[in-house]
């Protein structure tokens, strides 16, 4: 996606930028399918959160459409897993490996520039837990010129927010500053019966400020500071399938409200030196953490309560990253190494009812987990003529992860009462190689074709909080990934027209698939356990167009085409038969199209409008292709108009999301000894107006 620029006097698409070889370069000239969200669209579209890519960005899934659910994205069928585990699709804030899927998911604030989608292995820049691709967030530098402006949004279901940004100079020197912040709150999108009361209600606070130094040389410095308070409620999966009474987000649950409570943020200190003729040394430090206390879940939704939880998850992670880029007589290189090190820590009480139980059990697993990954990785692109390049890459990794796990049964008040199984010195490592090899080639200067095949690895460890001893010891292996891909990147009609299109085949090799209800020495698994599903593969063509229809309009689609299969089914322990299934979150054809205007209003004022229409076929969440649990056809519009005034002081949003107002089924979780049926409900219709200042 592109920015709007239909109030320019050009009829030519505007370029894209977009760091897919971690510099800036222009995406129509980058040989790798990506798409970028640009930053009117994220203010215009009203999008804070991961789930807001689904439809828009073909090709990409994620099941778990509410902000502090734990997210794990999908891209060309494959990714969304385990949340606390290592994830097939990376995704990095300015560059910053943000770990596991927790904490992830919302991105409210409004110094996002732009959001990057990039398809396929990326391991060789951006490290090996980037199997199916990666999504990077954006965020704009303080900028030496003053920029000041607030906004105030209000909307259906008691929805409000405040938001604000600032930049600009500090003092006389090559100091620049800014600060983001975003509040916002919903009165909720559920409704609990019993307790005659709304229910799933936002209620988030984040900031970031941002100190930036830059010299006469084009070295700079920028410290960033980001924070996150969470204490909306974890009211998302307790709307039953199998209640008399069933009506989409209404709950029957008696339990108390499901608390939670999320402080999360982060800093990192990014360094660019020129240090000889030609060559750029930069430097990434990071740390991030944040802490879940507490998080009460009720799953299932009935009146007595058959699957609850209350847990506490924290994590503290660091990395720190070198890379050095030059240009040799040869052509471009790039030199880099990382050392990354998170340290997890998860403790989780349940009570089971089963339906042929008595009475409730109650258990307490606890795991801590530390992960450390090193890597160091090298490219380097050399022309082979005038209209032709080759670019090959390797990066070596290794992983190594040590910890505990342990399993006991409680009572109702959390006191242990019995022990079933204590871990205390696990241990594993892996390591490997993923090479990257391209051939491009500039037919005419308005057209790009290349040729890929890389590789990627997926580092698997220990299963957290296993109800088996043996699921608990023994640790799934990487997950490896071998793609194909033939792209082509196009202009026509003097500029004003680009079509980009990606043919592609995956190769899976240790599969890390994510198995609900696995039986495992004898013990049913309610919840999703991750293992080591065998081989599979996937293929499918990726089409992005993207039409600057006159100076004022603007056409975007984006469409993808996918078949999988899991080709041979090896897990251990479990009594599913999955081998010749399609792949979850793997829908067979997704796509998204947004229309974008930009007109003169009354005297110099103008106004926007834009409109997009998302579609996924439907597709399967589980390996074993239960149709009950399939996710249905998703086909939502949403729109949004911006009226600017004639001093560009004054701008009034309107935001309609789910413009139709469907109620779709997604996530179903169906645990029938325990007789939950329940489901996670797509946000309904929300209509929001917000005003904005700018200074």
């Amino acid at each position: 996606m592109v920015a709007s620029s239909a109030g320019s006097a050009q009829t030519k698409l505007p370029d894209v930028v977009v760091t897919a070889e971690r510099v800036e370069t222009t995406l129509r000239k980058t040989s790798t399918s990506a798409v970028v969200v640009g930053e009117d669209d994220i203010q215009l579209q009203g999008l804070t959160q991961l789930s807001d890519l689904t439809g828009r960005v073909a090709g990409v899934v994620v099941p778990n459409g509410f902000s502090n659910q734990p997210q794990a994205v999908a891209i060309r069928g494959v990714g969304a897993s385990q949340p606390a585990m290592s994830q097939a699709v990376g995704i990095y804030l300015d560059d910053v490996p943000l770990v596991r899927g927790y904490g992830t998911a919302l991105w409210d604030l409004p110094d996002l520039a732009r959001i990057e989608v990039l398809r396929g292995p990326q391991g060789t820049l951006h490290g090996q837990n980037s199997t199916a691709g990666a999504v990077k967030l954006i965020s704009l530098d303080p900028s030496m010129e003053s920029q000041a402006w607030g906004s105030i949004l209000v909307g259906n279901r008691e929805s409000v927010a405040l938001r604000g940004y600032a930049t600009g100079q500090l003092g006389d020197g090559p100091l620049a500053g800014s600060i983001a912040f975003s509040r916002r709150h919903n009165g909720g999108y559920g409704y609990n019966v019993p307790k005659d009361e709304r229910i799933n209600q936002l209620d988030t606070l984040q900031a970031r400020a941002k100190l930036a130094w830059k010299d006469a040389s084009g070295s700079s410095v920028v410290l960033a500071i980001d924070g996150l308070r969470d204490r909306s409620d974890t009211n998302t999966q307790n709307y039953p399938l199998n209640h008399p009474s069933t009506t989409p987000r209404h709950s029957f649950t008696t339990v108390p409200n499901g608390d939670f409570e999320r402080d999360a943020g982060g800093v990192s200190l990014t360094g660019n030196w020129q240090v000889g003729q030609g060559m750029t040394l930069r430097s990434i430090t990071a740390w991030r953490g944040f802490v879940d206390d507490p998080v009460v879940v009720d799953i299932g939704g009935l009146e007595t309560q058959r699957f609850g939880l209350r847990q506490r998850v924290t994590q503290r992670a660091w990395s720190q990253e070198f890379q050095l880029r030059g240009h040799a007589g040869i052509g471009t290189w790039t030199l880099g190494a990382i050392a990354q090190q998170d340290e997890f820590d998860f403790r989780r009480y349940t009570v089971l009812f089963p339906l042929a139980a008595p009475a409730p059990s109650y258990t307490e697993a606890w795991s801590k987990l530390k992960t450390t990954d090193l890597g160091a990785y090298g490219q380097l692109r050399v022309p082979l003529g005038e209209r032709s390049a080759l670019t090959a890459g390797l990066r070596a990794w290794r992983t190594s992860q040590d910890g505990s796990n342990e399993f006991w049964r409680t009572d109702a008040s959390g006191n242990r009462l019995a022990n079933v199984y204590e871990a205390p010195d696990l241990d594993t490592s892996d390591d490997g190689l993923v090479p990257r090899v391209v051939i491009e080639a500039q037919p005419q200067p308005d057209w790009l074709t290349y040729a890929s095949l890389a590789q990627g690895a997926k580092f698997g460890g220990f299963n957290r909080a296993a109800e088996s001893e043996r699921s608990a010891t023994f640790p799934t292996q990487p997950e490896r990934v071998t793609t194909l891909e033939l792209g082509s990147k196009s202009r026509h009609a003097s500029g004003s027209v680009g079509i980009n299109a990606a043919l592609f085949y995956n190769r899976y090799r240790d599969l890390l698939a994510s198995v609900s209800n696995a039986v495992i020495d004898g013990v049913l698994v309610p919840e999703p356990v991750l293992m080591n599903a065998g081989r599979a593969h996937t293929w499918g063509l990726d089409v992005e167009l993207a039409a600057q229809l006159g100076r004022s309009t603007q056409l975007e689609l984006s469409v993808e085409v996918l078949r999988s299969k899991v080709d041979e089914f090896t897990a251990t322990g479990t009594s599913q038969v999955v081998a010749g299934n399609e792949l979850p979150n793997a829908p067979t054809a997704s796509a998204g199209l947004t229309l974008r205007q930009e007109r003169p209003f009354i005297g110099d004022a103008i106004y926007e409008w834009s409109a997009t229409v998302r579609h996924i076929r439907p597709y399967f969440t589980d390996l074993a292709n239960t149709p009950a649990l399939a996710t249905p056809k998703q086909t939502l519009v949403d729109a949004g108009v911006a009226l600017r005034d004639a001093s560009r002081q004054w701008t009034a949003t309107l935001t309609v999301q789910n413009l139709f107002g469907k109620d779709l089924p997604l996530l179903r979780t169906r645990i029938p000894p325990l007789g939950v049926d329940s489901v996670y409900w797509n946000a309904p219709r929300v209509v929001t107006l917000s005003i904005r200042r700018d200074l």
